[in-house]
This record gives structure tokens, C-alpha cells and sequence, in this order.
């Protein structure tokens, strides 16, 4: 610099000690004073984890409840001025207001906290915690309110809280003399049914079948694919078991937490025992799911006409009032990722088996694309929606976001952006256009993801922070592919060409380009033949040397998959 140049400051990062990363840890919030010292607090309703180690100013435990949540009369306590907690697991939709969001939220059991998800214009928009809150902060001014979820106990009384159930008992009491004056309505109407019931024995009979003559499925202009079926479907007719809610419950125990398998972003998984024995899963979407009753359908209708040994075989369904339901074959195992990125289960899973999930994927896709009488794309392939047997064979799952192709049809465009983040191709999840090229690039990050064990959303312990499409395509650069493998695998130096093999069947899979990707049936034959001549891979979509994210390392963080749907005006 020449004379009289100096340095001129625009930002530095960090300005105290709390925008260290979840400073005070979970359920607790981090605040400075004028000497930049944090000061931790437990949120209202919530202790010290470890009061000895909160004593020694060791705050990284959290915080837990006082009082436990029960799903039912749960209420909300608001930080004003908050910098919202870690967002790894959300859900957003920009298309609600404040208060769909906060019944949203008391409407999922998972759901910890709320908020806007724009704070300009008065508020709007809807984002959605599931899980821990970690990294809370509070400032002297500006930030924005952030709800989180407390037992309906530990809600502070305000006055306009006993206004209103003054108002509620008045309610009740208007409610309690009309009901006696429609009494009599009401016992005509019952017997009137029961009538019906008994003079019509059929009609249980019938109910016992389901027909979805009058469902469009999520692509208007698809429909042509449904009726290319069989003549005997007559388009979209299709029986399949109805089974009725009552049923369902008793075989689920009333839905208990101890059946409870898992959940997603469209609902929950639940273990269930029929009156025959045979067990089965029930996927019961969320009163407020962001899987309506278009996307149900449309999975019913697909899964019921796609039958492959590497597809869940659905059993039937349960369509009542607001309730909707799927009934699956039962999966011993559970999902993919409970495996490949669990490091005490990970070691069951060795070379051999792996390579035969990988090409049991693999067959499956390649049945929806080029096999089945119905060209599917399914545009949410995961490790969490591939299901393993008790064999651990693959059975892939979930088909709410599937569209149908025709046959002559390649691409096509859509506003409604659905899928998973780090699993949607380039041209997907930023100019919404798929194609069977779109699996094919899931299907490339599935495989690096079993081979490696890790998450492709997650970033690694290197220099510079890569995920890891990035991270597997430096190690292929510098001849150093084999060092993608997961340590919890014992190495045999007879599987290694098959190691790199998949590797570079996985990296041509998610190259940039979808013209560069292999369809199914070439990504197969290069999988099966170990002298075929497999092309070099180009540099991988989302290659980046450095990524944006809220955590340091792989090893200090749970990355979590959850399906977003993103309406975009085009």
C-alpha cells in the first residue's frame, strides 16, 4: 500500500462469543452485554441437563423439559427478538400465514418451534423445527418472534387467555341447548342409516373395494399414462382392499408410540399386526401433511399398478373423513440410511452386500423407466425411501411425487418443485425440469452414499470443506478413489476394481449435465460387467471447494432428509 493507504473494516465474523455455533446448547439461549461475555439461559419451562456442569459455566449439554410434551393440549411460548435455532431440519412453505403454520405444528407431535419464514411486510410464509432447537439467540433488538412448543401447563396465563374460556364456557352452553333441540334430528338420521345398512347387504361388501374413477393424478397431462394399461383396468378404475379405520387402529394399537417405525414430511410410519397375523406398515399421512390427497392417490394408483421385487408391494388403503392411509408389506429392516449411516449398524452391511443394494436400487429404477407398462419418474429417491427385507434386499417406497411419462415423451417442466435436497438433479431444482435423467442422478448420489456411509449434505473434516459429490470427485482426480470407502468395512483387495467400478458408475450418474448421465439400463450394464469400457466421469453437479452450512464437520453433526415441495412462479 502507498502512503497514507490503510485498511478499511466491513464486516468481521465473530463479533462475540454467541455467534459461536449453539454456544449454550439445545433449549437454552445465548445473550451478550457490553463485555461480549455469553450468558446462557434455559428457555422458560426448561432446566439445566447438568446442573454441575452449568455451575462450571460448561454449558454445551442443553437444556431439557420440566414438563414432558403430550401432542394433545400442547401451547406455545414466544422469543421476541430471536435469531432463529439451527435450521438442518425444517420444513418451509412460503405460502401460508402464521397461524396455519402454528396448527401445522401443534398437528405434528415432532414439531418444536415455528416461525416466519419472511419477516418483511408484516410476516409470512411458514418454517417449521422438528427435533432439538440449537443454537438460540437472543438480541437486544431487532431478530424476529420465534414460538416454541412447551406442555399446555407451562403456557404463561395472560388475561386475554381467561377471557377466553369465560367466552369457551359460554360457547359450551349455547352448544349444550342446541344440541337438545337437533336431538331428535339426529336419532332420525341414525336410524335412517342403519336401515339403509340392513336392507342393502351388499353395500359392506363393496366397500370392501375402492375405485378411483374420478382421480387425477399429480400430472394432468400424465393421464394419458394410466389409461395406456390393460383394457380391463377401463382407465382409471382400480380395486384394491379397503380397510377400515377401525381396523387399522386395533392392528396399530390405537396407533401407539411404542409401533411407531418412523416419520417424514408427509406423515408416520406405524408397525401394525391384522387379525390374520400377518404384519404390516401403516403410513398415516398428518392432518396438515404436505402430501394432499391428489399426491395419495397417486401413489395408490401407482404402487398398485408397478409390481417388482424391488418396489414395496402396497396391501390396501384406508380413505375416511380426514383419515388417509397406506398399508405396506412389512419391512424387517426397516429404511437404507438406518444402516448406511449409522456407525453400530453400518458394519452389518459389508462389500458384498452393499454392491447387491446398490444393483437391487438399481433394478428397480430401471423397472420404472423402461420396464413397466407406466414410464415413472420418481423424483424422491433417497436413502430413507429405500426399504430393506429381512433379506436386506432394496425395495424402493413412496411415490406421492411420481409423475407418469408417455411414451415418446423425454422431459418435462413444472412449477412445483418437489424432492429432497441433495438428492434433485441441477436442472430439477433450479429450473424444474425432469426426466428419467433426474432418478438417474439420485441414484448416482445413493450410490456414493452407500459406499461411503456418509451424507451427501453433510461436509468433511478436509481442507477445503467439500460434500461429498465434491469430495468424491477430488479423491477420483487424484487416483485416491478407494479412500471413499467406508472404514467400518473390512477391505478385501479382491473387491477394489469392483469398488472403483461403482464409484465411477456413481460419478458419471450425477455429472452436471443430464445428456452426460448413463440411462438405468447402460448405469446397470457397466455395474454387471467388469470389462466393459466405462467412460470417465466429468466434474459432478453442485461441485463446489467450500459449502454454505451451519456445522464444522462431518463428525460433529446429524444432517436430516426431508422432502420440501417449492411452488416458483415460471
Amino acid at each position: 500500500m502507498g502512503s497514507g493507504s490503510g485498511w478499511t473494516l466491513y464486516w468481521q465474523i465473530p463479533r462475540d462469543q454467541c455467534d459461536n455455533y449453539n454456544q449454550c446448547g439445545s433449549y437454552a439461549l445465548c445473550s451478550t452485554d457490553t463485555s461480549n461475555i455469553p450468558d446462557c439461559n434455559c428457555l422458560t419451562s426448561f432446566v439445566p441437563k447438568s446442573e454441575k456442569d452449568w455451575e462450571l459455566r460448561d454449558t454445551s449439554a442443553g437444556c431439557i423439559r420440566q414438563v414432558g410434551l403430550n401432542c394433545t393440549s400442547d401451547g406455545f411460548i414466544t422469543i421476541s427478538n430471536a435469531k432463529l435455532p439451527d435450521t438442518t431440519n425444517v420444513t418451509v412453505d412460503t405460502t401460508i400465514g402464521l397461524e396455519e403454520c402454528r396448527n401445522r405444528c401443534l398437528m405434528n407431535c415432532s414439531c418444536t418451534g415455528y416461525a416466519n419464514s419472511d419477516i418483511l411486510n408484516g410476516g409470512s410464509g411458514c418454517v417449521i423445527w422438528v427435533g432439538d432447537l440449537a443454537d438460540l439467540r437472543q438480541f437486544s433488538s431487532g431478530g424476529q418472534d420465534f414460538y416454541y412448543r412447551v406442555a399446555g401447563s407451562e403456557v404463561p396465563v395472560t388475561s386475554s387467555t381467561s377471557t377466553k374460556k369465560k367466552n369457551k364456557a359460554a360457547k359450551i352452553a349455547t352448544i349444550v341447548v342446541l344440541g337438545l333441540l337437533i336431538l331428535a334430528s339426529v336419532v332420525y338420521l341414525i336410524r335412517r342409516k342403519l336401515r339403509k345398512n340392513h336392507a342393502n347387504v351388499s353395500y359392506l361388501q363393496r366397500q370392501r373395494q375402492i375405485s378411483f374413477d374420478s382421480v387425477r393424478p399429480l400430472a394432468p397431462a400424465r393421464d394419458k399414462g394410466l389409461e395406456e394399461g390393460s383394457s380391463t383396468d377401463h382407465g382409471h378404475d382400480l380395486s384394491l382392499p379397503l380397510f377400515h379405520s377401525s381396523v387399522i387402529a386395533a392392528a396399530t394399537n390405537n396407533f401407539a408410540l411404542a409401533n411407531k417405525l418412523g416419520e417424514g414430511g408427509f406423515g408416520t410410519v406405524f408397525k401394525g399386526e391384522l387379525e390374520g397375523g400377518e404384519i404390516v406398515a401403516v403410513k398415516r399421512l398428518a392432518k396438515f401433511s404436505t402430501q394432499g390427497t391428489d399426491e395419495f392417490k397417486n401413489e395408490v394408483i401407482l404402487i398398485a399398478k408397478l409390481q417388482h421385487v424391488n418396489l414395496v408391494r402396497l396391501l390396501g388403503c384406508c380413505i375416511e373423513g380426514e383419515e388417509r392411509m397406506l398399508v405396506y408389506e412389512f419391512m424387517e429392516n426397516k429404511s437404507l440410511d438406518t444402516f448406511i449411516f449409522n456407525k453400530e449398524k453400518s458394519s452389518q452391511l459389508n462389500w458384498h452386500k452393499r454392491f447387491e443394494i446398490i444393483k437391487g436400487i438399481a433394478r428397480g429404477v430401471l423397472y420404472l423407466h423402461e420396464d413397466s407398462r407406466l414410464r415413472v419418474i420418481h423424483r424422491d429417491l433417497k436413502a430413507s425411501n429405500v426399504l430393506l427385507d429381512e433379506n436386506m434386499n432394496p425395495k424402493i417406497s413412496d411415490f406421492g411425487v411420481a409423475r407418469i411419462f408417455g411414451g415418446d415423451e423425454k422431459k418435462s417442466y413444472t412449477n412445483r418443485v418437489v424432492g429432497t435436497y441433495g438428492y434433485m438433479s441441477p436442472e430439477y431444482a433450479m429450473d424444474g425440469v425432469f426426466s428419467v435423467k433426474s432418478d438417474v442422478f439420485s441414484f448416482g448420489v445413493l450410490v456414493l452414499e452407500v459406499i461411503s456411509g456418509k451424507k451427501n449434505r453433510g461436509i468433511f473434516s478436509v481442507e477445503p470443506l467439500l460434500n461429498l459429490l465434491s469430495y468424491s470427485w477430488t479423491l477420483w482426480k487424484d487416483g485416491k478413489a478407494l479412500e471413499l470407502l467406508d472404514s467400518s468395512i473390512s477391505t478385501n483387495p479382491n473387491h477394489n476394481l469392483q469398488i472403483i467400478r461403482c464409484i465411477q458408475v456413481g460419478l458419471l450418474c450425477v455429472q452436471d449435465r443430464p445428456e452426460d448421465r448413463p440411462h438405468m439400463s447402460e448405469a446397470i450394464l457397466m455395474l454387471n460387467s467388469p470389462n466393459a469400457n466405462i467412460p470417465q466421469p466429468k466434474q459432478p453437479g453442485y461441485f463446489s471447494d467450500r459449502v454454505v452450512s451451519d456445522i464444522e464437520s462431518s463428525s460433529s453433526c446429524t444432517v436430516f432428509d426431508t422432502t420440501v415441495t417449492i411452488v416458483e412462479p415460471r
